[in-house]
């Protein structure tokens, strides 16, 4: 039917091989992992005697995952915390964050009574996460659409992350 000369025929597949190649490449999980992935959330701190929820973005880099305030106020509550250094992480969802037996008690020795008093007042269900590291720890309130993608990370980098029911609902 059409005559094609070999040289323009072999010159187009080597034209569209090399293009299928790049195009699979930009598509791979290798271009996918190219740098730190970060995931907007919010992240309670302490603010004078009572505990206040601020934005924030978390960043998984290769060793150690970051939670860095958005507001200029809040930057010296910055945490960094090796993967390594994870004694538990705790993930739920409802009105406020639940903690396993023992996070629960590790972590009202580490922030007082006097910092969980607000969670008593929250009333739409949320997901919540909970990681402690020795004297490090974070409570982070993920969002609707991103709180599988963080748990993910958490356990693509070896952190077993613990999903709590609640209890009697």
């Amino acid at each position: 039917m059409f005559n094609f000369p070999i040289r323009s025929l072999t010159g187009r597949q080597i034209v569209a091989l090399v293009t299928l190649v790049c195009f699979a490449m930009a598509t791979s999980a290798y271009a996918q992992t190219a740098g730190p992935r970060t995931y907007d959330v919010e992240i309670v701190v302490p603010d004078g005697k009572k505990s206040t929820e601020t934005d924030a973005d978390i960043i998984f880099a290769e060793k150690t995952f970051q939670i860095v305030p958005d507001k200029a106020k809040y930057k010296g509550e910055t945490r960094d915390i090796a993967y390594a250094d994870i004694k538990q992480a705790d993930q739920s969802y409802s009105k406020k964050p639940m903690l396993s037996g023992g996070g629960a008690v590790a972590t009202a020795l580490l922030i007082g009574v006097v910092f969980a008093l607000p969670f008593l007042f929250i009333k739409k269900k949320k997901h919540w996460m909970t990681v402690q590291a020795g004297e490090k720890f974070a409570v982070i309130k993920l969002g609707d659409r991103n709180y599988r993608q963080i748990v993910a990370e958490f356990e693509s980098h070896g952190v077993k992350v613990n999903d709590l029911k609640e209890q009697g609902k």
